[in-house]
């Protein structure tokens, strides 16, 4: 059965109270809060993107959150 991680802007605490509190009994879902401090222009960046899945950063600009499929 597969897992699922919902990975929770930090911009947006309520909406990860919400879906810790709505997942709270579910073990095949886990709820966290982004902890990546946001880009700041004048820290040097690493010049290689080192996540596995990009697209979370985009979901999680978009709309507040992203789910992962774990397996």
């Amino acid at each position: 059965m597969p897992r699922y991680l919902f990975v929770v802007s930090s911009r947006d605490p309520g909406l990860f109270e919400l879906l810790k509190e709505r997942f709270a009994d579910d073990a095949n879902v886990e709820v966290i809060l982004d902890r990546r401090a946001h880009p700041d222009p004048s820290v040097p960046r690493p010049p290689v993107e080192r996540r596995r899945r990009p697209e979370v950063n985009e979901e999680l600009r978009v709309s507040s959150y992203a789910v992962v499929t774990l397996p």
